[in-house]
């Protein structure tokens, strides 16, 4: 997953300064390994010399006056496109479904369309690598995972399936 996309992404919901930025994607990511100050502000530099952010100076009363960032139509439009651009086998992982579901409401319909159908391909490789596993684990002498495991991945793609199912329905009503 590419930080820049999650970045720019908090962006498009509106100007935010550097901190507001990174508490939301923490607060998305939950982990902290992701992005940190060392990360952040590099990266908003970055943005702000291609001109896809824009920087302006907030003065706050009684405290350190901060920056606050904005998304340009040059940054908006590389956002979109690189949520849109994407391969079969780059929707297998799980974090740029993740993170592709997470911006559908910004995909063309073509796009919602496609994206669903290479996951669903997925969900299906998916399913048969956890069945021939499945099979192997029940001839060993010691299992590579436990039951457990086999059936809480069968349950969450179950549930995987079904949204599909739901997004794909929502998309062609019969």
């Amino acid at each position: 997953m590419d930080i820049d996309i999650l970045i720019l992404a908090q962006l498009m919901q509106g100007p935010k300064h550097g901190y507001e930025i990174k508490k939301n994607i923490l607060a998305v990511l939950n982990s902290q390994r992701m992005i940190n100050n060392n990360s952040l502000y590099p990266k908003l530099k970055r943005f702000e010399e291609r001109e896809m952010v824009s920087k302006t100076m907030e003065e706050q009363e009684k405290r350190p006056n901060r920056h606050v960032y904005a998304i340009t139509e040059t940054g908006r439009r590389f956002f979109l496109e690189t949520i849109h651009h994407f391969s079969s086998d780059l929707i297998e992982a799980d974090e740029e479904w993740n993170l592709r579901l997470a911006y559908y409401h910004f995909l063309d319909k073509p796009t919602r369309t496609r994206l669903l159908v290479f996951r669903r391909q997925a969900l299906a490789a998916k399913r048969l690598r956890l069945e021939k596993l499945g099979r192997a684990d029940r001839d060993a002498d010691q299992p590579m995972f436990s039951r457990e495991l086999s059936h809480y991945l069968q349950e969450m793609m179950v549930k995987e399936e079904e949204i599909i199912v739901r997004l794909q329905t929502e998309l062609d009503p019969l």
